[in-house]
């Protein structure tokens, strides 16, 4: 009897063991299946560059390339197609990426921009973003928009912008998951007319990072803002309560052929001073200061920087405030050295322990 009631128990924990086994891998399986795999096309290689004025209707250059147009409503009505024609195109050369949009607008007088100041809130205008993951890693990427009065809007976003769950912290662009302090160098062009808006981004490819080779695919989302209609739409449709940098669910664009350009960047200054003091004689003096920065990419993970005698007050300078309260005060970090790939040195909860 007792052998027996020692079987029983075997027999028990090997059901246990496989079940938990079977739980286990299909949460593996729900885990890393992203719903829009289906979602993927090819980029176009151009051998001219377009012209950027955000006038796509009348080139005939953007008429050859494929269309995408299905973009989905996370709200206000979720699944539903979104309610205003979209056309998005995307092309590149050896040096640049392109990516032109066209947002129909049956009613363009009610077309709404509420703030032209760079790197503003996009949420509230009729407005067009775009992120790419150009490691394909599904964590980190860098997004670009605009709105229809042609504001520019970069962030370097890390760990799909977990993080900066303060809001005063957030929209001080501190580094963390979402790095609204870093700024690209990129060009935005847009036209408004009777048929709505469009717009025509040209990204240089020196200012981002990616791998080079042959067939590349990159991690890709677009977002078309409708604010009359308090409208939000994706191409890649996300669960409600995430955003665009949510990368592990965004579609792929495929084909890639991409040699990583040598980025250097020369930033040199010179600075003179002179003083003529008349209450005295043979008071006269001058001085001056020269220096600069030189940013240089060795490999497509490895850049150098190379500062000397630092002209701090190119940097922006931080807002005034005024502390009423027994917290201490926060001024986000506003020197491009340490802004590029900040994210990756922050500690603890991103973006809420940061060590520059």
């Amino acid at each position: 009897m007792y052998f027996g009631f020692l079987n029983d128990i075997k027999t028990v924990l090997k059901k246990v063991f496989l079940a938990l086994q079977l739980l286990f891998s299909c949460l593996l399986i729900a885990q890393n299946t992203n719903p829009n795999q289906r979602l993927n096309f090819s980029a176009t290689y151009l051998k001219e560059d377009p012209n950027i004025d955000g006038n796509i209707l009348q080139e005939s250059l953007w008429k050859n390339i494929p269309v995408i147009s299905d973009l989905e409503q996370i709200k206000p009505n979720y699944g539903a197609p979104v309610s205003e024609k979209t056309e998005i195109r995307v092309a590149y050369t050896t040096k640049t990426l392109y990516i032109a949009v066209i947002c129909y607008d049956t009613s363009p007088e009610n077309i709404v921009v509420s703030d032209s100041r760079r790197d503003a809130n996009l949420n509230d205008d009729d407005s067009f973003l775009f992120i790419l993951d150009t490691y394909n890693d599904q964590q980190n990427g860098f997004l670009f928009g605009t709105n229809a009065d042609g504001m520019e809007y970069d962030a370097q976003i890390d760990r799909e912008g977990e993080g900066n769950f303060s809001a005063n912290r957030q929209q001080g662009g501190v580094v963390g998951g979402t790095n609204i302090n870093w700024d690209a160098s990129w060009e935005v062009k847009t036209e408004t007319g009777d048929y709505g808006w469009s717009a025509e981004f040209a990204i240089p490819l020196r200012s981002i990072r990616f791998n080079s080779g042959t067939n590349k695919t990159w991690g890709i989302n677009f977002q078309r803002n409708i604010s009359k209609r308090s409208e939000t739409a994706y191409w890649a449709n996300l669960p409600l309560g995430f955003d665009i940098k949510r990368l592990s669910l965004a579609g792929k664009m495929n084909g890639l052929n991409l040699k990583s350009p040598k980025n250097l960047k020369v930033i040199p200054y010179v600075l003179t001073q002179g003083i003529n003091d008349r209450s005295q004689l043979n008071k006269d003096s001058s001085r001056a200061d020269i220096g600069g920065d030189i940013k240089y990419s060795l490999t497509p993970g490895l850049t150098l920087d190379v500062t000397y005698n630092t002209d701090f007050a190119q940097v922006e300078v931080d807002e005034q405030q005024v502390n009423l309260d027994r917290f201490n005060l926060f001024f986000p970090e506003k020197r491009p050295f340490f802004l590029e790939n900040a994210g990756q040195f922050s500690v603890g909860s991103a973006g809420e322990v940061d060590l520059f």
